[in-house]
């Protein structure tokens, strides 16, 4: 699996960071979320998927 962050609509609200702090983590440089891992881990699908559930402009998505 694999997680994207639309950076135009991402708005840097961190829930994702709060939510997966071993899957993002935020650009100082422009506030916008990064993804930290390449390929998401088993041990970490849980942990991104809250993410997902809790961004609220729906800027990340999980692709298998």
């Amino acid at each position: 699996m694999r997680v994207e962050v639309d950076l135009e609509t991402c708005q840097g609200y961190a829930n994702c960071v709060v939510e997966a702090p071993d899957v993002f983590d935020l650009d100082e440089s422009t506030n916008k979320a990064v993804v930290l891992v390449d390929t998401l881990p088993e041990e970490l699908e849980q942990d991104a998927q809250q993410a997902v559930d809790n961004c609220p402009v729906g800027a990340i998505t999980i692709h298998p």
